[in-house]
């Protein structure tokens, strides 16, 4: 029997959650935990798919996110007091940037916030970059509400544009690499039917959605009511925003009210496309442990404990993918987009 990959959705949260509790400085510990988690989970659950290789390239700009950030932090930075490692020669500054230096004595303080604050950057972006690998975006796509059909069309084009463009390319090089030629490639003689073919490619993908009847209306009343309920959802969010941050009275009955404006509009806005789904992606067991896991990874990081107790219970609950959620599989994740 054909194994069901998890939900798109469920390994989103869980990526968020491990950003969110990164953001939360719970500590070197729990940071290099976090990193080493994402990574069996990737390395254990990705498939062959081209989104897969989203969590190497999230490695590579962590890395450069990170030593970034010690260059910045030791080159320019406000002084810290400390054990001094070594100096620095010393750029004068104007007087209304006082306090802030560039070169001087490097504290071994000084390179410790600066070493902790580019882990946390580098676990940001490995946290999106976890998530980008094993939540199939097409799977994705098929579970967005109705509404957002358009969006979605314009989605599978943009997203489908470069995995196109770089095996266009391939196959200009395996075409010249049939035919003898190994003179090195003049990209400026090929780019042009390069970019055509690609962009050709993810047309064609979209039109094969529409002639499918992908966002297809029954009743434009509906839509144009759903839409009006959207944009009034939108502005009392927004006021809710502002009277928060202003810290008057009545925040939480505005953001309710636009909240509950919101399910309803999608829902409204939902019924007036017609949509057919072959093997619907269903939300189960796992996607709820998977949720529960996350929930609880942020709620125990806020607590503000960095105890060894709390770093474990960080890497468990973060690990929890490993053993509760199926290995992707190439061929049985290649769904289609057919609504």
């Amino acid at each position: 029997m054909n194994q069901r990959s998890l939900h798109p959705f469920a390994w989103w949260a869980w990526g968020v959650g491990i950003a969110v509790t990164a953001s939360q400085s719970p500590g070197t510990p729990a940071l290099v935990l976090l990193c080493i988690s994402a990574a069996m989970v990737v390395y254990s659950k990705k498939s062959d798919q081209p989104w897969a290789k989203a969590f190497s390239i999230g490695v590579r700009l962590g890395l450069i996110a990170f030593l970034i950030r010690m260059i910045i932090g030791v080159t320019l930075s406000v002084p810290i007091p400390g054990n001094t490692l070594f100096t620095l020669p010393t750029l004068p500054l104007p007087d209304w940037m006082a306090g802030i230096r560039i070169g001087g004595p490097v504290t071994s303080e000084r390179l410790s916030i600066t070493a902790i604050e580019g882990l946390t950057f580098f676990t940001l972006i490995l946290a999106i970059a976890a998530a980008s690998a094993l939540a199939n975006p097409k799977q994705g796509l098929r579970a967005l509400p109705g509404v957002m059909h358009q969006a979605g069309v314009a989605l599978i084009i943009s997203t489908t544009l470069i995995p196109h463009f770089v095996t266009s390319i391939q196959r200009v090089k395996q075409a010249r690499r049939l035919r003898g030629d190994q003179q090195r490639i003049a990209f400026r003689k090929i780019a042009v039917p390069i970019f055509e073919d690609s962009l050709q490619r993810a047309i064609n993908l979209g039109a094969a959605m529409e002639s499918r009847g992908y966002g297809l209306h029954d009743s434009s009343t509906g839509r144009r009511f759903g839409s009006q309920i959207l944009l009034s959802s939108i502005v009392a969010i927004t006021i809710g925003i502002t009277l928060f941050l202003a810290a008057i009275e009545g925040a939480a009955i505005a953001f309710a009210l636009g909240t509950a404006l919101l399910v309803i509009g999608l829902f409204v806005a939902s019924k007036s496309t017609i949509r057919t789904r072959y093997r619907p992606q269903v939300w189960k067991g796992a996607e709820w442990i998977v949720l529960a896991t996350s929930i609880t990874l942020i709620l125990l990081v806020l607590l503000e404990n960095q105890s060894t107790l709390t770093t474990s219970a960080i890497f468990i609950l973060a690990i929890t993918p490993l053993f509760v959620a199926p290995k992707e599989s190439g061929l049985k994740n290649v769904i289609g987009v057919a609504h």
